[in-house]
């Protein structure tokens, strides 16, 4: 059933709100006032790795400061500039719940660009020009909300308005930059914060009683500063980084002897995929981009593409030092070497340097955990239209690096409605992958429900918003286009590939 907000929180236009300023001398209608909670060791240990700040709801709104600005940072190559929101590497998590408000009140603090000629479709540029999309999110993309077509200059203001459905999915989102043509430049740069949206999964007493961690993940380029006129310090997208957690490079994460932790992973790099491994611990997954698991599930190893989020519970055994790693692994033709990330430090359960008062888990969830009605499974008869997307690649001469990738053959074009749907219905896509690369497709809005990967079905049927089409493989997923009309996009979270054409728009209507 369509609900009534579809179309109450479609309707804002940047034109007939009144609640959207866009200008060097805006004035904001959202008066930010959400405290900084600072980061810190949830352990209260000084070399533990500290969770990034937050800014946190009140009274059902969240009402946050964002900007955006060049910023001097040391990395382990050294020094570099980077775009940061609000100076962090990475930016202020954000902590709502289902129903909330989020206003963001936010300013593009970068320098001029130093483009001057007109802007080609697919061909990076315009370093400092953005917006911020808020990725998973199931609210509105049109007008003030997670409106990704946006372009906020340098020196202008922008006021955000979302509206979290009271029924929205429990778990991990994040935010980043979205402008096209410069987002692989400004998520490479750091420039990315993750989102907590609590729920019933926050609610399982075996996760409630459990220490929570967050988990950014980056790597960030160095070299890529205000004076940027080119992505090619980005590619080759194989090369060597050095992997950040929190803006920490191979930080120590403290569990306690027979500890059960709540671990939120955001993988917000660019272009690497991140599977992840940890001998020695165990590893049980309970929730995947934002979407609850039906029940706990134990993996060796999390395989998280650019974009994925996982909440993961981690149990401790015996005291001890282990590794945080990723393994060697190929990204299609690509050999990626294994990457040390964090030594994990198992101590006792009694270790006099933390707290008695603090929350103490011991024990993975062993009943279903909460269902969410917006993840109802789409039956065969439910689907009303079926689609095939091809995914290529193409050598053209004066391109930027002389490559364009593609969708059915078409580079992105902004002006054009790839996708018209009906809302309210639902359909199913084939992805037929040509490249020798794997693909992490993302779509805005709406989550959907894995089938099968490489004709093999996928008996889970997992909910996703980001899913790694494999190199000359398949993947088939099915969507409802539920509650919001407008236009929004899908593309590659490889982001180099999106800024140079691996993009589409989709376009529901009433």
């Amino acid at each position: 059933m369509i609900r009534r907000r579809a179309l109450l929180a479609g309707a804002a236009t940047l034109s007939s709100t009144g609640l959207v300023a866009l200008g060097a001398d805006a004035v904001l209608a959202a008066q930010a006032d959400a405290a900084m909670v600072p980061g810190a060791s949830p352990l209260g240990l000084a070399d533990d790795l500290r969770n990034p700040p937050e800014l946190r709801s009140a009274n059902g709104v969240l009402r946050a400061a964002l900007n955006m600005s060049v910023n001097r940072v040391a990395l382990p190559g050294g020094l570099a500039n980077l775009r940061l929101f609000n100076g962090m590497l990475p930016g202020p998590t954000l902590r709502l719940s289902a129903g909330d408000t989020l206003e963001v009140a936010f300013h593009n603090r970068m320098p001029p660009n130093a483009d001057t000629k007109p802007t080609v479709a697919n061909i990076p540029d315009r370093f400092n020009t953005t917006n911020v999309h808020y990725h998973g999110f199931h609210v509105s993309p049109r007008g003030n909300s997670d409106n990704v077509y946006l372009q906020i200059q340098p020196g202008q203001r922008f006021n955000y308005v979302l509206q979290i459905p009271k029924d929205h999915p429990a778990g991990n989102y994040w935010y980043h930059p979205h402008r096209h043509g410069s987002v692989a430049a400004q998520v490479a740069s750091g420039a990315a914060g993750m989102v907590v949206i609590r729920g019933a999964l926050d609610d399982v007493p075996e996760i409630r009683q459990s220490v929570e961690r967050i988990l950014v993940l980056q790597a960030p380029v160095p070299g890529i500063d205000s004076l940027l006129k080119t992505e090619d310090p980005i590619w080759p997208l194989d090369a060597e980084r050095n992997v950040l957690i929190n803006g920490q490079f191979r930080p120590r994460i403290y569990l306690r002897e027979g500890e059960v932790q709540h671990w939120r992973l955001l993988h917000a790099g660019d272009a690497q995929f991140l599977p992840l491994a940890l001998d020695g611990l165990e590893l049980h997954e309970v929730g995947r981009d934002g979407n609850p698991l039906p029940s706990a599930q134990q993996v060796a190893q999390l395989d998280i593409a650019p974009g994925n989020r996982a909440n993961l519970l981690v149990k401790a055994g015996k005291p001890g030092v282990f590794r945080l790693r990723r393994p060697a692994f190929m990204q299609g033709k690509q050999a990626l070497p294994e990457l040390h990330l964090a030594d994990v430090i198992v101590v006792a359960a009694a270790d006099p340097r933390i707290g008695k008062d603090l929350p103490f888990g011991r024990q993975i969830p062993k009943r279903a955990l909460p269902a969410n009605a917006i993840l109802k499974p789409i039956a065969d008869a439910e689907i009303s239209g079926h689609r095939q997307f091809v995914l290529g690649v193409s050598e053209v001469k004066g391109y930027f690096r002389d490559t364009e990738f593609t969708i059915n053959d078409k580079p992105f074009d902004p002006a054009r409605d790839d996708v018209r749907a009906r809302l309210g219905t639902a359909e199913e896509w084939t992805f037929v992958n040509k490249t020798p690369f794997p693909h992490p497709i993302h779509i805005h809005v709406n989550p959907f429900q894995v089938i099968s990967s490489n004709g093999v079905p996928d008996p889970r049927r997992p909910w996703l918003d980001t899913c790694a089409v494999p190199a000359a493989g398949t993947m088939v997923m099915r969507t409802r286009f539920t509650d919001y009309i407008g236009r929004y996009v899908m593309h590659c979270h490889i982001l180099p590939h999106e800024d140079t054409g691996m993009m589409i728009n989709i376009n529901i209507e009433a």
